[in-house]
């Protein structure tokens, strides 16, 4: 194959030969049968020496255009049966390839399966083993899950198509593996969506980052594709890249910027997934922006007040512009809101004439807030987008909410949209206001007429599938597919008439609803949920408002054992009597074992296959379920997602053997096995052991920062520092969140491990010379620690400056943490041979700003400042000069004058130190009134009278005896008095309003405080001090 050319254009125009045609005639060639044996041998055959003797079916260009288009058909229909809809008409045709083919290799020996059961049975569960990842399962009743499995195989597998991307640039313009990698792509992203488990939170799981942790294969394969798809779609064609010849159309490439934001979305990086709908919006030419404009959002409302409004135009709308003839009128419906008080819509004010629009893109200053052009589908896409980029990386809070809703708001209000794009607008706006008490009603309302919709038009009527077939391959595969079915009580006949499930909206008429082709054309760009995690979110949202009940009931359907166990849980406890979790546990724990383990009275008995079936049995009563039944053998084989299911029991159980059986059934592949028993034992404070078995986790999974902090956290705990720092740096460098790293925590950690790294040097170094000077022997091997940073090439000083720099980025994250801020002080103090002055003083402020107290002063720190600005002598042009100096600006001079003038000095109350610092600096400055004052000030203060005239008789009772029965208080007095004399003496007479009455006012001081300490103090040393002075002050 590789000489055959494939063009962009080629597959383009494979994808546009379904438009009138259904995804599954494309199985009813010889080709496709030929390829449809492959698989299934493919499939069968578990060892990779089998898989190894696989050879290239496609050879020629026409059998690989083929190929395509009967993968992009399976994908096609698969997605039509579990995404979107309609119901996927005559697939029993296709589903007998399957199962011929099936039957014949396991008839001929290649494969026999010791206990019998229905071929369609087995030939699904090999399709969900197949895509089983690091000991994770997909969900495991998806429907016709053969359909995409089939597709995966025919792109991914190398063996029907190729996949290694050529070296050489000239080889890539006409490349199928090449251009083929966004197919790749989107099938790695549905791979994960099928594997990923619904679960109870927030908003879509699609939408929220931080799980994929649990099967980094699949990210690195998603990664590898995404790079490999920008290389064929978003780069020139020729080596020329200011021609900017693309090889695929404008609309497409809009398409997968958006899809690459999407998946980006998923793992977790806002950065790239901004750039990427910053690329898709420059592609379109489409102007956006969240603004504010006058009106009224409630019906009493009578002034106009600013509300949040998207204006959004696209650039050059037109009948065929961006696939618009596509487009039609039909959508989903939306139900009204039909609140007492809020308007369904906002009403705007009509008078915009006279309202300034300057700050508005030109393109958008003439746009009415209730009178906006229609935009492109492109465009739409990219408003949810934005939308769905500040649901999943901002705070969780109201404001957030008043952000995102104007973005669907913007394309519900739209006059016609895509049918797939307007349910996605529909379900954002429903996340939006679940957080509303006016809304949340509407909201699950909402979400439940999208789970309607959507189980209605992706479920097959059990007539029509399970009679055309006879009994051929009997029981029917829909037998372990969750259904939801409807029947009226007057219904006569239960049994006999069980067809399409209804829904309690009116069901739309064929004419009222959207192709297939129509709905699947942005299903990747929107990276829409299946089925049932749509349901699983519904069932969150039945929790908002109370209904556990209700979520239990959807979760048992899916068949979702593990949030079945968790919904039990929650509802008992608010039932307990005896307290939390007291039966809920209880009913939890029966749950998870009955899926894990045989009853107890079968211990002795062979494994019976009708056991295994009860496992499929949503009709089961789990609350009637005891967990003291279920204590005989595993069941084999294990169910799906048996390694999670075993976590969840050792968090149960608090049994360590659960945590080893998962790692062990997950081929130890699955990190969260190990976690989960690294937390046990750190619950146990067993540190070592916790330490072994997350080092195990990270071996598995280095892409987890979660886990890295965790085990740095473990190692510093141990004494490992460098281990630590090690540890903390990879959580840093695998997160991928705005910040560049996991939060201000992780980066204190490090910090503290590098400190605490180069103390163990230092500590190292001491010991040796200490043993030097004894005349001992020096044993190198001692050195550990040295020997550690050698090997990485740091030196003691560098650990100091890379723990600085690691405590100011995380007090830089965490700004309203001011003991962060502490380290970074005593940090950048305890510098040799210099402090770091800059980090001082802006910790110093920083610790001000968020404490604003005299407690936040560190004398100490003060002093070491005041120090290093006064020691560098003033400039000679201003010596003898009578102007107060003023530091150059950006010096550390002016840096730590500033901090002292308008920082701290408005929180000095009671510290009389912090004065004489100040009458330290001012004085240094040739401000001689102002080091005078704070001289009065620093006297006033140690005496009890601040603010007070020039006298000690007027302070404060408390404070006054104070300093007369306390001798650490009288010496600070006797301290500040002198010092108070001195600055008389040196200043005084510089002060226009003191002049040569400095001596009297420096008597009065003394003799006030000898008058009022006379009985308590005379005959002490200090008292003596004041007597001297007073001596020294006579005319």
């Amino acid at each position: 194959m590789a000489d055959i050319n494939f063009s962009p254009s080629q597959l383009i125009s494979i994808e546009n030969s379904f438009e009138n045609s259904s995804f599954l005639d494309a199985f009813h060639d010889e080709l496709s049968h030929r390829i449809v044996a492959q698989f299934v041998r493919h499939l069968v055959a578990h060892s990779p020496e089998k898989r190894a003797d696989q050879t290239n079916t496609v050879d020629e260009c026409s059998q690989v255009t083929r190929t395509i288009r009967l993968g992009l058909a399976s994908l096609g229909a698969f997605l039509q049966a579990n995404v979107t809809g309609p119901v996927l008409e005559g697939f029993s045709a296709v589903e007998d390839v399957f199962l011929s083919e099936f039957i014949e290799v396991r008839s001929s020996g290649e494969s026999k399966n010791s206990v019998e059961e229905a071929p369609i049975v087995s030939f699904r569960r090999l399709c969900l083993r197949s895509l089983d990842v690091d000991g994770v399962s997909p969900y495991p009743y998806i429907p016709h899950i053969e359909l995409f499995c089939f597709s995966r195989f025919i792109f991914t597998s190398g063996i029907i198509l190729p996949t290694e991307v050529p070296e050489i640039w000239s080889d890539r313009s006409q490349s199928p593996s090449l251009h083929l990698s966004w197919t790749r792509l989107r099938i790695h992203l549905w791979h994960y969506k099928l594997i990923a488990q619904p679960s109870l939170s927030a908003g879509s799981l699609f939408t929220k980052a931080g799980r994929w942790t649990d099967v980094p294969t699949l990210q690195e394969l998603i990664e590898k594709s995404l790079l490999e798809a920008e290389v064929s779609i978003a780069r020139p064609a020729n080596a020329v890249r200011d021609l900017k010849q693309f090889q695929w159309p404008r609309e497409l490439r809009i398409q997968f910027r958006l899809e690459e934001a999407a998946c980006h979305i998923l793992l977790g990086n806002e950065t790239k997934a901004r750039q990427a709908l910053q690329s898709a919006t420059e592609d379109s030419g489409f102007s956006y922006t969240l603004s504010g404009a006058l009106g009224k959002r409630t019906r009493f409302q009578e002034k106009n007040v600013s509300q949040l409004v998207v204006l959004a135009k696209s650039h050059d709308l037109s009948p065929t512009a961006s696939n618009g003839q596509h487009v039609t009128d039909v959508t989903p419906v939306a139900l009204p809101l039909n609140d007492d008080t809020l308007l369904e819509n906002i009403e705007f004010e009509n008078n915009h004439a006279d309202k300034p629009t300057s700050y508005l893109p030109t393109e958008l200053q003439d746009i009415k807030p209730d009178d906006q052009p229609q935009l492109r589908p492109e465009d739409h896409i990219i408003l949810l987008t934005e939308a769905t980029i500040r649901d999943t990386f901002s705070p969780a809070d109201s404001l957030t909410s008043e952000e995102i809703l104007p973005f669907a708001q913007r394309v519900i209000e739209d006059k016609s949209t895509n049918w797939q794009i307007y349910t996605q607008a529909l379900l954002v706006r429903s996340r939006i206001e679940l957080n509303r008490s006016r809304t949340v009603e509407r909201a699950v309302l909402q979400m439940q007429a999208l789970v309607d919709q959507i189980i209605v038009d992706t479920q097959e009527s059990i007539s029509s599938t399970g009679d055309s077939r006879g009994d051929q391959y009997e029981p029917r595969a829909q037998s372990n597919i969750p259904t939801i079915q409807v029947i009226p009580d007057n219904q006569p006949d239960r049994s006999t008439n069980l067809q399409k499930p209804t829904s309690f909206l009116p069901a739309p008429k064929p004419t009222e609803s959207a192709s297939p082709q129509e709905r699947l054309r942005y299903v990747n760009a929107l990276s829409s949920p299946p089925r049932w995690h749509l349901e699983s979110e519904l069932a969150f949202a039945w929790t908002t408002v109370g209904s556990l009940a209700s979520a239990l009931e959807i979760f048992k359907r899916l068949r979702l054992w593990a949030e079945v166990a968790l919904c039990l849980a929650s509802s008992a406890a608010t039932d307990d009597q005896d307290g939390r979790g007291s039966g809920g546990e209880e009913k939890a724990r029966a749950v998870v074992r009955w899926r894990l383990f045989r009853r107890t009275s079968d211990i002795n008995d062979p494994p019976q296959l009708s056991d295994d079936n009860n496992l499929d049995d949503a009709e089961v009563d789990v609350s009637s379920l005891k967990a003291s039944d279920f204590y005989g053998p595993e069941r084999s084989p294990p169910p799906s997602n048996a390694p999670r299911l075993f976590c969840i029991l050792g968090d149960i159980e608090n049994d360590p053997q659960h945590y080893q059986r998962a790692w062990e059934i997950s081929n130890r592949r699955f990190a969260r096995a190990q976690r989960s028993l690294g937390e046990l034992h750190l619950r146990k404070q067993e540190w070592k052991e916790a330490r072994d078995a997350y080092l195990l986790a990270v071996e598995v999974n280095r892409l987890s920062p979660e886990m890295w902090s965790r085990l740095g956290d473990i190692e510093l705990r141990l004494g490992n520092f460098p281990d630590a720092a090690e540890a903390f740096q990879r959580a840093i460098s695998t997160a991928n969140n705005i910040s560049g790293g996991e939060d201000a925590r992780t980066w204190s950690n490090l910090g503290t491990a590098l400190l605490s790294w180069y103390r163990q040097i230092v500590s190292e170094k001491k010991h040796q010379q200490d043993k030097v000077k004894n005349d001992e022997s020096a044993n190198p091997d001692d050195m550990v620690s040295t020997k550690r940073a050698a090997k990485f090439g740091k030196s003691s000083h560098n650990l100091l400056q890379e723990s600085l720099a690691a405590f100011k980025r995380g007090a830089t994250l965490a700004d309203s943490n001011w003991r962060i801020w502490d380290n970074v002080i005593t940090l950048a103090a305890s510098l040799t041979p210099n402090p770091d002055l800059d980090d001082v003083v802006l910790g110093v402020r920083n610790v001000i700003r968020i404490r604003n107290t005299e407690e936040a002063l560190d004398l100490d720190i003060l002093t070491l400042l005041v120090r290093e600005a006064t020691k560098t002598p003033v400039p000679s042009s201003s010596e003898g000069g009578a102007d107060i100096y003023v530091p150059g600006r950006g010096t550390i001079e002016s840096k730590i004058v500033t901090l002292f003038e308008n920082d701290i000095v408005p929180l000095i109350t009671t510290n009389s130190e912090c004065w004489a610092l100040l009458s330290r600096l001012r004085a240094w400055r040739r401000d001689w009134a102002g080091a005078l004052d704070a001289a009065e000030k620093a006297w006033r203060t140690a005496v009890g009278g601040v603010g007070s005239s020039l006298s000690a008789s007027s302070g404060g009772q408390g404070q006054q005896g104070n300093w007369l029965t306390d001798l650490d208080a009288w010496d600070v007095v006797v301290q500040r008095t002198s010092e108070l004399v001195a600055a008389y003496e040196n200043y005084g007479s510089r002060v226009d309003s003191i002049g040569t009455r400095w001596k009297g006012k420096a008597r009065s001081a003394v003799r006030s405080i000898m008058g009022k300490a006379k009985e308590s103090w005379e005959g002490d040393s200090r008292w003596q001090t004041l007597t001297d002075t007073m001596e020294g002050l006579k005319l």
